[in-house]
Formats: C-alpha cells, structure tokens, sequence
C-alpha cells in the first residue's frame, strides 16, 4: 500500500511538473522592452534628431509597396528607427483617427515589441505633413546583422515587411 501511495505521489509530481513545462503563448517576459538587448544590438527609445528614420537608410527593397523585403545597410553606431510612420497622405488633419484605427505589430528576430512602453515620435516630413512612429530604435556597437519584420493595417491597406539591417565597421 505504500508503495502503490508512492509510485502515485510520484506520478502525480510528474504530471505537474510536465503540465508547467508546456509552452505558453506569447508570454509578458518575452516581449522586448527599451534598454534590452537582442543579441549585440540594443533596442531603446530615441530623442528627435539623434537617431536616423527607416528611410533615411540605405535600402533595397524587392516585393510590392505593401509586401516587401528590404535590406538595410548602416554603420556602427548609427541610431536606427526600425519601425513604419503612419501619416495623412491628404494633409486633412486625420493623422490621430488614423492612428487610433491602425493595427500594428513589430518583431525582431522573431520576438514581439512592446510598442506601448516604447511610446511614440513624431516627425515633419516636408511633403506629407506629421508622420508618427513608434519610438523603437536600435544601435549597436559591433558589426552585425538583425531582422526586424514588421505587419499591420494603415488607412484600410494590410503591409507586411521584412527588414534586414546590416551593420558595418565604420
């Protein structure tokens, strides 16, 4: 009887400890957060004019407007915005309602962004008014490369990017 109370603790332990082993969605620990590295490149926040945007680095993209793959180069160093503006195309004053009904998601190297505790910059562009991004840059120290993949939907049209940032020597 002792033995069959035993061999049932023990099997009952087991369960236990393979029932907490089981992988879970997406948990909160997994989310990247400013000041956290991926691999040598470090993901934080950045001030208004001491880091470049996405478009100001050199790029070549193949795929659509909407669907695309794109590989980036830059140097050590650099300040990088990885993440993708939405802006009014018309000038109408609409930037905020469309912000509020996108949907967007941000991936590097395959784990999700916590764009909340990131917040957000906006920038003036010459011809299409205030763009507004996540405040999600990267930099790093050492010659390297990471991928970012970005999704979402702006103003009704669903994009999706792949993005390879390629970090040279100076």
């Amino acid at each position: 009887m002792r033995r069959l109370t035993l061999i049932g603790f023990i099997l009952l332990m087991a369960g236990i400890l393979v029932a907490c082993a089981q992988p879970k969605s997406t948990e909160i620990s997994d989310l990247i957060r400013p000041g956290d590295r991926v691999g040598d490149f470090l993901v934080t926040t950045g001030e208004e004019g001491n880091f470049t945007y996405g478009f100001d680095v050199d790029c070549s993209e193949e795929g659509s407007k909407l669907k695309a793959n794109l590989s980036c180069k830059s140097t050590v160093g650099d300040i990088v915005n990885i993440s993708t503006g939405i802006y009014d195309d018309t000038n109408s004053g609409k930037l905020e309602e469309y912000w509020s009904n996108s949907n967007y998601q941000l991936f590097i190297e395959g784990r999700p962004v916590d764009l909340q505790a990131f917040g957000t910059v906006e920038y003036k562009h010459p011809f299409v008014g205030v763009i507004r991004f996540w405040n999600v840059v990267i930099n790093t120290s050492k010659p390297g490369t990471i991928t970012v993949n970005d999704s979402g939907v702006a103003g009704g049209d669903a994009f999706e990017y792949t993005t390879r940032f390629t970090f040279s020597a100076p």
